[in-house]
């Protein structure tokens, strides 16, 4: 029995007859010109052409930023998220009895000689005071031990914090702040991470660890927040409200004995900087200022960017984030960007100058850059930022860091406002002890500008129901095509023919 085929001009012919698209049926019901036939295939194409280029450009915006960030639909509670860790370092870095830099700035002035003692003290202050390294030139000495020597000669911390209250309550200083290393040497932070929490023990040297402290557990991740069962008093602290009474307040003081101007130049009182209790701060970038006889108000709005998970199946640098577990860092446990940063200017210091300043991270084995390398490292970060201006310039990756910013992440904007603070003439007029006119205190409260704040979500640009509902409203704008016509065009393309076969072998 021959076979029996069915031609396209007949499909073409049924097709016409029974299509739902209005201008194919305007087209099979009337005769058309030459003139008519080419304004009408020139318009079909035109259509086609601009749904090919608008679906494209669509394609491509995609490709280049598949992660926006959007508010939140609501606003979140701050007790929801910890009360940000202040870190608080004072200008003047020894005591008087322990260390006389006035003394002995005049006895390098006069060409003195200095003993083994002193001479040792004044390499140390070198690397915490910007002007005493200009004094004289130093040898290379492998054994300056920084850190054990700027613990002997540092304020003692009872001496520089002498009223602390948290939410309202008078509590033991101890108890609240912890010592620290930092750029600007041994510093006090409050709500600062373990020390285990926050470093890797088998790989930090043991000069970041030995600090005693107070601080309880912590209760809160960067990714997961607080601990369902974690109380109101968990760790790190956190503020149930907005205010003054609901934040911190402080008062560090400084005799005026200590109080010096050959180290920090003509500046008075602390640099303190703002942070998350995980992070350790730049205090050598990012600070504010805290002069004494002055009161500073702090009003904290915290920004707050959260990750879906779904977002875990695109890669890394184009979400453009790190969530905690994908990027790994040898020496923090937390990853930050400011985390990041520094392990690798670290890393960059000792490969240009086989060592590190005291404060960068590092491990046990790691050389300690001594007064003589002083410039090397300074000039590390000066290299660092003419390589990100230069990458930047020709389109390259700035640095091979690959620190990107962290998927989840708080940070905190400060609104400061400061006046005097007439400690001295309070004192005169309550008639306290004669002991108060040695001091010079300052005062620092702390508080949450607004009781909620609206965190804000990375999602992806366009997820598959967007995109076709995108690149299917092109079509319907421009063509008046819809899903029913390409379900016409599939079935008079592939089904029909065997439906006529079949009709035809069963007349057969």
């Amino acid at each position: 029995m021959p076979k029996t085929t069915i031609s396209w001009s007949q499909l073409y012919r049924e097709f016409k007859a029974e299509s739902s698209i209005f201008a194919f049926r305007f087209l099979a019901n009337r005769q058309l010109t030459r003139f008519e036939r080419i304004w009408w295939a020139i318009w079909i194409w035109m259509a086609l052409l601009s749904c090919w280029f608008s679906a494209l450009a669509t394609y491509h915006k995609w490709c280049e930023n598949p992660v926006v960030i959007v508010y939140a639909p609501q606003l979140s509670p701050v007790s929801t998220i910890p009360f940000p860790a202040i870190t608080i370092c004072p200008l003047t870095k020894t005591r008087v009895e322990a260390f006389n830099l006035t003394e002995v700035f005049e006895m390098v002035k006069n060409r003195s000689v200095l003993d083994e003692y002193r001479e040792r003290q004044l390499r140390v202050m070198a690397h915490v005071c910007p002007f005493s390294r200009y004094w004289k030139n130093f040898s290379v000495d492998p054994n300056e031990a920084i850190v054990e020597t700027l613990h002997n000669m540092s304020l003692p911390f009872t001496k520089v914090m002498d009223l602390c209250m948290w939410r309202n309550k008078q509590t033991p200083c101890n108890q609240l702040f912890t010592e620290n290393l930092v750029d600007d040497g041994i510093c006090y932070t409050f709500n600062k991470f373990l020390p285990n929490e926050t470093y890797r023990l088998n790989e930090m040297s043991v000069d970041f660890t030995n600090f005693t402290t107070l601080a309880i557990p912590s209760r809160w991740t960067q990714e997961g927040g607080y601990d369902k069962q974690a109380g109101l008093n968990a760790f790190p602290y956190r503020a149930l409200s907005s205010g003054i009474k609901a934040g911190l307040l402080f008062m560090p003081e400084m005799r005026k004995i200590d109080q010096e101007f050959l180290c920090r130049g003509p500046y008075t009182g602390y640099k303190f900087a703002v942070h998350t209790p995980g992070e350790i701060p730049l205090t050598g970038d990012l600070f504010f200022r805290l002069n004494t006889l002055n009161s500073v108000t702090l009003m904290v709005t915290p920004r707050v960017i959260k990750t879906g998970k779904h977002l875990r199946s695109l890669p890394p640098n184009r979400r453009r984030c790190f969530f905690n577990d994908e990027r790994y860092l040898r020496f923090f446990k937390t990853y930050t960007l400011y985390n990041c940063i520094m392990e690798c200017i670290s890393n960059y210091t000792f490969n240009s100058c086989r060592c590190v300043k005291f404060s960068m991270p590092r491990t046990t084995g790691m050389k300690v850059c001594d007064a003589s390398q002083i410039d090397c490292y300074n000039k590390v970060y000066q290299d660092m930022y003419n390589l990100m201006l230069s990458n930047l310039m020709a389109g390259k990756p700035e640095t091979d860091c690959n620190c990107l910013p962290p998927c989840n992440s708080i940070q905190y904007d400060v609104e400061m406002s400061q006046i005097p603070f007439n400690f001295h003439e309070m004192a005169m007029a309550l008639g306290l002890p004669a002991k108060y006119d040695s001091v010079d205190p300052a005062v620092m409260i702390v508080g949450f500008k607004e009781r909620h704040y609206l965190p804000m979500w990375r999602r992806e640009l366009m997820g598959f129901t967007d995109a076709v509902a995108k690149i299917g409203g092109f079509f319907a704008l421009l063509v008046g095509a819809s899903m029913l016509s390409l379900g016409e065009l599939v079935y008079y393309s592939c089904i029909r023919p065997l439906r006529r076969e079949r009709g035809f072998e069963r007349e057969k």
